[in-house]
């Protein structure tokens, strides 16, 4: 996995002593982004109303930051008119201290296959939160280094995404999962344990999408608050042991 190098050993700091003349609101935006955007481009995928959720505040607020940041020169922006729908913001060389990948295109094909795939298996699931950080983009590239197969990785969707819709169905609050690393501990349990046969995971699936369209139309939860960490509940239903899932 590649290790994205700072420009200047002296320089991590840099920018955020420049933003500090930012006004209160506009730095702490700076400073999530910092922490949240893709380390090989300085660069996040967002929608404003995600942004808005995640940093507790108004939509007009995240907007009216926005523009300070630009007019700035600290970051630039690109949103459509759906405030919805995922945006783009890359922070400027002045305020990014790392390195940049010298082109998009650069990228192994077969890692972008692999990034690609990831994000397709956790679309599919009603209950994972999209877009996913620049930590979820990572923790797949550190997975792809360790050589996880994108099976065993829909194996542990199904098993987390599984125990989350039967934990909810028990009464737990209706939650997505909000990060990557919610499935880590299901890969390490999937790894000590014989493999079930193929056709549970048939079995698992058609359950699981059964349970999706409950989670689809419940409307009791208006705003629910994302999870992020370790591997959800242990409900009963999707343990593995002994070569199967229970």
């Amino acid at each position: 996995m590649t290790t994205q190098r700072l420009r200047c050993s002296q320089d991590w700091g840099g920018g955020l002593l420049k933003a500090l003349a930012l006004p209160d609101g506009a730095f702490k935006l700076y400073v999530w982004l910092r922490l949240h955007a893709r380390i090989d481009t300085g660069s996040i995928e967002i929608g404003q109303l995600e942004l808005a959720r995640v940093l507790n505040k108004a939509p007009g607020t995240i907007r009216a930051n926005l523009k300070i940041l630009v007019s700035a020169n600290v970051c630039q922006v690109n949103f459509g008119h759906n405030p919805h729908a995922p945006g783009w913001i890359q922070i400027m060389d002045d305020y990014w201290p790392y390195e940049r990948a010298d082109s998009p295109t650069e990228e192994d094909p077969e890692l972008r296959a692999y990034l690609d795939r990831i994000q397709e298996l956790l679309g599919e699931r009603a209950c994972v939160r999209s877009p996913l950080s620049a930590a979820d983009d990572l923790l797949a590239r550190e997975w792809h280094a360790r050589g996880v197969s994108l099976e065993r990785i829909g194996q542990a969707v199904l098993m987390g995404c599984g125990r989350k819709y039967v934990s909810w169905r028990n009464g737990a609050p209706r939650v997505p999962i909000g990060s990557l690393r919610y499935f880590e501990a299901v890969l390490a349990e999937l790894a000590k344990q014989p493999a079930p046969p193929p056709e549970y995971w048939d079995y698992t699936r058609q359950k699981i999408e059964r349970m999706e369209k409950l989670w689809r139309t419940d409307q009791r939860s208006e705003d629910p608050t994302v999870v992020g960490g370790g591997g959800g509940g242990d409900p009963s239903e999707f343990k593995h042991r002994n070569g199967g899932l229970r």
